[in-house]
């Protein structure tokens, strides 16, 4: 776990902040960082974004229970290795919370830029991005900080030079900061990030829109295609 934060007084014996007056955010991706055409076709990033996480932790938590007690065998929930019953359950818990925004950045990466073609540099584009949209989202009175929770996607290198274009935005946002590089297995929420991300890059990859439609009808993810079509390829 590494976790970098603009609070310089963090360490110091200070009272635990209340983590309700801060703005969650958790943050998947989907897609490799191979950059030839041998690499996935897309690349898609999701942002859940939350004031109050453990409302949407406790509910996919409790199916996470039931299915135990039906004896499914499960420890988290991850889209792609799920089995396709157990997915039919987690999409309704996921398009029922009302207690959560989420948004899908998406993109080709043949049509990124060449100074784009890295693990850090897509990172960095489309985490910049997400981070905008989720600062805008909610009005500011509502939170006191940020707390963003990337997937442990990056080497810790990568994650250096990721941090360099994000912090640019979230410093813009004049209210303290923390951001972990969490595998997004290990929350609830992440896992929900997970959930959103997958049925967008099939959607986009497979051309499989039923996921998608599974969490479209009240959850309603707003989406952006942050690599316009009509751009030349690079490979």
């Amino acid at each position: 776990m590494s976790a970098l934060s603009s609070d310089p007084k963090i360490g110091s014996n200070l009272e635990l902040r209340n983590p309700w007056d801060s703005l969650f955010v958790f943050i998947d991706e989907s897609g490799n960082f191979d950059f030839t055409s041998r690499g996935t076709k897309h690349f898609v990033m999701a942002g859940v974004m939350a004031t109050s996480p453990i409302e949407s932790a406790s509910k996919l938590n409790a199916l996470k229970y039931q299915l135990m007690a039906e004896g499914v065998d499960i420890s988290d929930f991850h889209a792609s290795e799920d089995r396709q019953a157990v997915r039919d359950r987690v999409f309704p818990i996921i398009d029922s919370l009302n207690n959560i925004r989420a948004h899908v950045i998406f993109g080709e990466k043949n049509l990124l830029a060449t100074s784009f073609q890295s693990p850090s540099g897509i990172y960095g584009l489309f985490g910049k991005a997400i981070i905008k949209y989720a600062l805008s989202s909610f009005s500011a009175e509502l939170f006191s900080q940020v707390v963003i929770v990337f997937d442990q996607a990056l080497s810790k290198k990568n994650q250096g030079a990721f941090m360099a274009a994000v912090k640019p935005e979230l410093k813009a946002n004049k209210k303290p900061f923390r951001i972990y590089f969490h595998q997004m297995k290990t929350d609830a929420n992440g896992q929900i990030a997970d959930y959103i991300c997958w049925a967008k890059y099939v959607e986009l990859e497979r051309n499989e829109p039923r996921p998608w439609v599974a969490i479209a009808s009240s959850l309603k993810p707003t989406e952006f295609d942050i690599i316009q079509s009509g751009y030349k390829p690079y490979y």
